[in-house]
This record gives C-alpha cells, sequence and structure tokens, in this order.
C-alpha cells in the first residue's frame, strides 16, 4: 500500500520492497500513480520500466490521471487474483487498474474501491494554455493541459456506487479521496481559494460512509502519512502491508494505544 507517486518510482529500487519476491508480491497504489498522465511515450516507457519489475501494480485511480478505459488498447478482464474486473494493456501485464467503483477480495479481505477526485488547480492547469472557460475547444483537451474533464465521478456512477455499497460489510474502503467531514483541512494550501473547488465526490463520500460497514479507511491524495480518525488512514509514502494495517487498528480497539510513530490528525479524537 502506497499512494500519489505521480510516476516517481524510485522507491521500488531503494530497498523498500526487500525481502518481496516479485512473483508472490502486489502493490496498492491508491491514485495519481503516474501512468495515465502525458498520454504520450513517457507514459510507456514508465510502465515499461515498472511491469519489468515483475510487482503486480493494482491501481485506483486519481484526479492526475486518464480513465484507463480511455487508453488505447486497454481491456477490461475479471482477475481471479482480486475476484473482480480490471483494466489492463497486453503489454503491461503486471500493472492493473482497479474500476472507478467495486468490491474486490484481495488476500482474504472484502474491499471496497472508489477512484476519482476533484483537482484544486484545474483552473491553474487550464490558465496556464489560455483556456478560461468551459466553451474553449480546448477544455477537454488533457494532453495539453494535464487537467482530465472526467475526473470525479459522475452523479450517474456516485449513484450506481451507493446502490453497489449500501448494506454491504467491508473489511477495507480503499479510495483516492475522503469524506468531507474527515478532510485534512490543516494541510489545505493557503493559496487555493477554497470557494471554488467542488465538493461534490467529498460530499457525496461523507453519505456513503454511513451506508455500509467498513473496519478500515484508507485515501491519498492530500499527500501525507497519517491516521485521520481511528480506522481512517492517509497514505503518501509510507509503504506497508494490509495485514500490518489490519492488525495495527485490532490493537487499537482492544488497548486504546496507537502505534507510537504514527502521527495523528489534529481532529484524530474528534
Amino acid at each position: 500500500m502506497v499512494s500519489d507517486t505521480h510516476g516517481n518510482f524510485n522507491w521500488m529500487c531503494n530497498g523498500c520492497l526487500d525481502g518481496y519476491d516479485p512473483k508472490d508480491t502486489a502493490i496498492i497504489i491508491l491514485g495519481d500513480v503516474g501512468f495515465n498522465f502525458y498520454l504520450n511515450k513517457t507514459d510507456e516507457r514508465k510502465k515499461k520500466e515498472v511491469n519489468e519489475r515483475g510487482y503486480t501494480i493494482y491501481c485506483v485511480r486519481g484526479n492526475h490521471e486518464a480513465r484507463p478505459q480511455d487508453i488505447l488498447g486497454m481491456l477490461e478482464v475479471f482477475d481471479p487474483e482480486v475476484n473482480g474486473y480490471v483494466y489492463l494493456q497486453s503489454e503491461y501485464p503486471h500493472i492493473r487498474y482497479f474500476k472507478d467503483y467495486g468490491i474486490y477480495n484481495i488476500d482474504g479481505y472484502t474491499v471496497g474501491v472508489i477512484g476519482g477526485a476533484y483537482s484544486v488547480d484545474k483552473w491553474y492547469r487550464l490558465g496556464c494554455f489560455g483556456i478560461e472557460d468551459k466553451l474553449d475547444p480546448d477544455y477537454t483537451n488533457a494532453k495539453k493541459t494535464g487537467w482530465f474533464y472526467n475526473e470525479q465521478l459522475s452523479s450517474k456512477e456516485m449513484e450506481d456506487a451507493s446502490r453497489l455499497f449500501s448494506g454491504k460489510k467491508l473489511d477495507f474502503i480503499m479510495s483516492h479521496t475522503c469524506p468531507y467531514s474527515w478532510r485534512p483541512v490543516d494541510m489545505f494550501l493557503p493559496l487555493v481559494d477554497q470557494s471554488t473547488v467542488d465538493n461534490s465526490m467529498e460530499l457525496w463520500l461523507d453519505e456513503l460512509k454511513d451506508q455500509c460497514e467498513w473496519n478500515i479507511w484508507l485515501f491519498g491524495h492530500y499527500h501525507a502519512d497519517r491516521a485521520e480518525r481511528p480506522h481512517v488512514e492517509m497514505y503518501y509514502h509510507d509503504i506497508e502491508e494490509l495485514e500490518v494495517i489490519y492488525d495495527r487498528w485490532r490493537r487499537y480497539d482492544a488497548t486504546g494505544k496507537l502505534d507510537w510513530w504514527i502521527i495523528k490528525s489534529p481532529n484524530f479524537d474528534n
């Protein structure tokens, strides 16, 4: 488990994975992976490099990347390793993309996956290319701007996901962004006018978290490693096994104590 790699995979060869046999190891990245961002040969070089390392990579979709189904040559296949459908390109079989909402079985855990988020730098990115409104013909030209018009789930997708998750019992939920009430507001960038930010996905996730039963919620997006609430963790650089995460919160429930090195959000106890 790691998040927001943004095309930097140096961590795969700096000792973090020592002792893990690539043939037996899968790595989940919680969005903004960096495989489908440039939409050119740069992406292909990165995919080739990572695929050749032999680890199986599962990607939750973030906001700074194309939807995998929009990538030429992408296939939708059933993956028995996670008991669900994923996307992959035949030339990079070790790189797999979760669907934007789905329920998978990962190493014996029942896991709900939710991709997508809003980019707070949307209008900055577009403005760099002189795009000031949705009527500009390049508004949806991600190859030019680096911004993806369908970065968030649509209203229909959120409705469908709500029906899928409603009443389910899940060991983990893995998403790119997080419910509105858990947002790490102490980390917000002061230069961003929050009144311009579309929080529709976060508001929807706030409702979704009460519509199903879950044990641990993991998310990325905000570029930090810490526990936001009990059983809720934000990931960035930390790399941990699912079993370690699961056992952490089982111990916490039994003792009320959290691993000494875990950073707590200022709102952890709220």
